[in-house]
């Protein structure tokens, strides 16, 4: 919200007035009576007109007054009155209405009344159509909601009304980022994947299979390769209605619009002749993820040669003579190694017993990565059969400690090998361990075959568009093991058992048994302590040409118990099983984030309210502040006044900590369920008395009857993406000006903002398609690169392959402890600065990332280029690179809006 842009509305319907003439004495508006009739209406017009505008200033008066004191459905109600029975108030009203509007769909948003918050909307919109915040506001309740295409239409429509909207353009950005994955550019920008699709279309097309296929088409590449290879006809089907928008465009450009049939519709919807003529001869589809079938490939695989394909060549007594089906790809070769990788293990299991001076233990916290079964039909809804990573590109990087092995062989163009049935007999692999580590994860990649002469690999050596799928271990997929909390340890000469199945049409992985072998014994499931902290020396290539060694037998049971008398390292009570989003489970692994949060606040209970507030008078970024080791209590101190508001989203312990520290009340606001069942079992299982910590809507005003203010406010200042969390400055400029005790503090204090210039060719490929090159001359690049992001998050700059071309440089500070007084706002509200740097090494500049340097308190500071943190980094992508000379002095213009940094590098004139 724009906190600048409340206007005083007391006295409106005066300027209204006058500007419309209404104090006129000479109003002579009656042109069919006579003069006594006229002079006897405009008496009675005036009186009503008076009448009419005292009603709308005491209607005014109230949706003030209202908004003020945060009856915000009164100041809707009002508000919505005055824009519907005086239009020509609408300039003079537009931010507090808009405002209004907001917060009240907020406050029935929070209490589960989604229906009446988007009528509400409605509402507003029917009066005010042209109100750009409520348009705004109201795709982003949509987005919210998963109504993604609608939410962009609402977007441009805000920007069409106010091309400067920041919000509208950043929630569009948010949109275009969920619309079009950003995988579509590097699959594109891919051209020797494209090259071999292009051949193997042209091989079936020349072998006589004219009738194509295309099924999730996306922009329409392999519907338009197959006209270039001569089909007779195409036709192409995509669900999604923006790339089904996108793809007709596409073709027109490349003046294919009547060469390919396209459809807005999902290929099992199909149907001869509705849909298509007759049966085809070739389908070819890229609808394949990381873990080959996560996008329904079997399924959709099933449908078409039922209904769609001729009959495949397999089931011809003479194929030779007779027509058949073909699909492209033709099949995929599915391999797994076992992984030793801190980052994974830290991204997937809560490593620690206590954070921010909360006890854990009893909890098994783990990602929401799918729990191993043998029926499918067991596994949560919820639960993510796997992640995926560009494994050369974590943190701390990698191990192999097997060889790979192959899991799966499938055969896209005979359906009987990939029905359900065939599927369904889980497999087990036993793989000889090689080198000793700690066995954190499998990780999967995949062949794939698209003809006999072609094939494309998504192995970590590649360099491919595709990732690689990611099953980390958890204590949970082992039986009768003891807490792996630190990882499984093994040895070479050790055996890791792999169980794989497919059964509900995807490929799940586990390790179901660890057999160490020592001094002649068969020793099970064996943890080590924790050695999260240490590099690995060992690189990703070690299994470049390794050979592939198991040996597989089958199962009834989708795990191997060990035996009775299986010696076992220590025995422990079932740990509880909680599962968290993998963004929660690195908060809670990172010690030193939740760390510098206990320390301060340890440090606020220890002194008194009056000597409370930081002193940051001429806090610069750069200035040299130790950081203080973390104070452990685990006593309630006894401070029974003092109440504090967390505001973080997602999981986090700061209010615990407070809590236990003798908080007196202490309100998370924002949370979801899942993160406050967990909250509510830990305060409950800490021994935090009942009422101390509430939940309420992610509102500002004080809880309780009582009316009390908050002696301390504490968030996350940054996503764990690399990015300012959405309107936290203002959120934090809101908790001072209204929610703050006098003598209150604000955590985190302050924090700065750096970046660095930088040359990156992977950047540049994962934002935009490069020109019509790597799409082989056909015209995709200016129809997708409007979906291109302007800031592309989640990187890490010590892995990405980038070359600097500037030292690093300071960008902005802000000052969140800022005291302000009456109507001034906090001077890091808004901010633009231009800087000037040198260029340190010949280059083009494609992208600035950033970074954050956060000042908990005066002692305490977090860099979020830290690695051992669980921030990534963010980097503003350049949409035009400006080539630079080692010694150029470099001109950036750099905002901070709306809790949205941008930066523009400024072309040297010549």
């Amino acid at each position: 919200m724009d906190l600048d842009k409340n206007q005083t509305t007391n006295n409106l319907s005066t300027d209204w007035r006058m500007e419309n003439g209404a104090d006129s004495s000479s109003d002579e508006s009656d042109i069919d009576g006579d003069d006594e009739d006229t002079g006897s209406s405009s008496s009675s017009d005036s009186g009503d007109r008076q009448t009419q505008l005292h009603l709308l200033q005491q209607t005014m008066d109230t949706a003030k007054l209202s908004l003020h004191h945060q009856d915000y459905q009164t100041a809707f109600t009002h508000y919505l009155m005055v824009v519907s029975t005086a239009p020509d108030l609408k300039p003079y009203v537009k931010d507090d209405f808009s405002l209004a509007v907001k917060l009240w769909v907020d406050e029935l948003e929070s209490v589960g009344r989604g229906d009446e918050a988007l009528h509400s909307y409605q509402q507003a919109l029917q009066v005010y159509p042209e109100c750009e915040g409520v348009v705004n506001n109201m795709g982003a309740h949509l987005f919210r909601h998963g109504y993604t295409d609608e939410a962009a239409s609402y977007f441009i429509q805000a920007l069409q009304l106010d091309p400067g909207h920041r919000s509208a353009r950043e929630n569009l950005q948010s949109v275009c980022n969920a619309l079009v994955e950003r995988w579509h550019f590097r699959m594109l920008n891919d051209k020797a994947r494209n090259t071999a699709f292009y051949q193997a279309i042209q091989r079936a097309v020349l072998g006589g299979h004219e009738t194509v296929l295309d099924i999730g088409t996306g922009t329409g590449l392999l519907s338009m390769f197959a006209v270039q290879c001569g089909a007779r006809t195409v036709h192409a089907c995509e669900m999604s209605k923006t790339m089904y928008q996108l793809a007709s465009k596409v073709l027109v450009a490349n003046g294919m619009q009547n060469s390919v049939h396209l459809h807005h519709i999902k290929s099992t919807d199909m149907t001869v002749p509705e849909h298509l003529p007759e049966r085809v001869s070739l389908v070819v589809t890229e609808t394949l993820d990381a873990g080959l079938l996560g996008e329904h490939i079997l399924a959709t695989l099933r449908h078409a040669w039922e209904h769609l394909l001729l009959p495949p060549k397999s089931t011809l007594n003479h194929p030779e003579s007779v027509r058949h089906g073909r699909v492209i790809p033709g099949g995929a070769s599915v391999h797994a190694c076992i992984v030793e990788c801190p980052d994974i293990r830290r991204n997937h299991t809560v490593l620690q017993t206590s954070c921010c001076g909360v006890d854990l233990s009893g909890l098994d916290i783990t990602s929401q990565t799918a729990i191993h079964t043998a029926t499918a039909d067991q596994i949560s809804p919820d639960a993510e059969p796997y992640s995926s990573e560009v494994l050369n590109r974590v943190r701390g990087r990698f191990s192999c400690l097997t060889k790979p092995c192959q899991v799966f062989q499938m055969d896209f163009n005979d359906p009987q090998t990939f029905s359900p049935e065939s599927l369904e007999h889980l497999q087990v692999f036993h793989l000889p361990v090689k080198h000793p580590g700690v066995v954190d994860a499998i990780v999967m990649w995949f062949d794939l075959h698209l003809d006999e002469e072609t094939h494309l690999s998504t192995s970590p050596d590649q360099d491919t568009c595709w990732e690689q799928a990611i099953f980390p271990v958890h204590r949970h997929h082992l039986t009768e093991s003891d807490c792996l909390t630190g990882g499984l340890q093994v040895a070479e000469g050790d055996t890791v058992v792999v169980s794989a199945t497919c059964r509900g049409d995807c490929i799940r992985l586990w390790v179901s048994e660890v057999q160490h072998h020592k001094d002649g014994r068969q020793l099970h499931c064996t943890s080590i302590a924790n050695t999260q902290g240490e590099q690995l020396g060992e690189g990703s290539k070690e299994h470049k040409d390794a050979e592939m060694e198991a040996s597989s037998c089958s199962s009834p049971m989708g795990l191997h118990h060990t035996s009775k008398d299986t010696p076992l390292s220590k025995t422990s009570e079932q740990a509880e099983i909680v599962c968290l989003p993998q963004s929660d489970i690195c908060v809670l692994n990172d010690s030193r984030f939740n760390d510098a949060f206990h320390t301060a606040l340890h440090a606020y209970f220890s002194r008194t309210i009056e000597s409370n507030v930081v002193d940051l008078t001429g806090f610069c970024a750069g200035d040299s502040m130790e950081t203080e080791g973390a104070q452990s209590s685990h006593e309630r101190t006894g401070n029974s006044d003092t109440s504090v508001l967390d505001l973080s989203q997602g999981m986090s312990m700061v209010g615990l900590c407070a809590a236990k520290l003798g908080a007196r009340n202490v309100r998370y606001s924002g949370q979801n369920s899942c993160s406050q069942k967990l909250l509510e079992m830990l305060a409950k299982r800490n021994g935090i008395p009942e009422g101390v910590v509430e939940f309420g809507p992610s509102s500002l005003e004080p809880t309780g009857s009582s009316g009390a203010l908050w002696d301390v406010v504490a968030t996350e200042l940054v996503e764990s993406s690399g990015v300012l969390r959405q309107q936290v400055l203002e959120d934090l400029a809101l908790a001072r000006a209204y929610a703050l005790k006098p003598g209150g503090t604000i955590l985190p204090c302050a924090a700065s903002v750096y970046g660095v210039c930088i040359q990156s060719d992977v950047l540049i490929r994962e934002n935009r398609v490069l020109g019509s090159e790597p799409t082989l001359g056909l015209k995709v690049a200016d129809f997708m690169n409007i979906f291109q992001a302007t800031t592309h998050q989640d990187i890490t700059l010590s892995t990405l392959p980038h070359k600097p071309l500037t030292e690093p440089f300071h960008i902005f500070n802000f000052k969140l402890d800022e005291e302000t007084h009456g109507d001034t706002l906090p001077s890091y509200l808004e901010q633009s600065r231009a800087l000037v740097v040198t260029a340190s090494d010949s280059g083009t500049i494609s992208a600035v990332p950033f970074w954050f340097e956060i000042w908990v308190d005066s002692n305490n500071m977090l860099s979020t280029r830290d690695d051992s943190t669980h921030w990534k980094q963010a980097a503003v992508v350049l949409d035009k690179p400006v080539p630079v000379e080692s010694g150029q002095q470099i001109i950036l213009e750099a905002s901070c809006q709306n809790s949205t940094i941008s930066i523009v590098v400024k072309e040297q004139e010549s």
